[in-house]
């Protein structure tokens, strides 16, 4: 049996080793994509609010 499950192990390690720096990447994408967004909108509702005040 563990003539079956080490090659699948070493297989899997190897690809979670090639996937691991995609994942970072992508998450790391959202996140920033994710605060500029919020920067965005806080930004579009102070400028509404001061154009209201004008």
């Amino acid at each position: 049996m563990s003539q079956i499950i080490e090659p699948l192990n070493d297989r899997a390690r190897a690809l979670a080793d090639f996937a691991q720096p995609v994942i970072v990447a992508l998450s790391t994408a959202g996140l920033t994509g994710g605060a500029m967004a919020a920067v965005g909108l806080l930004a579009d509702t102070a400028l509404r609010r001061r154009s209201r005040m004008h």
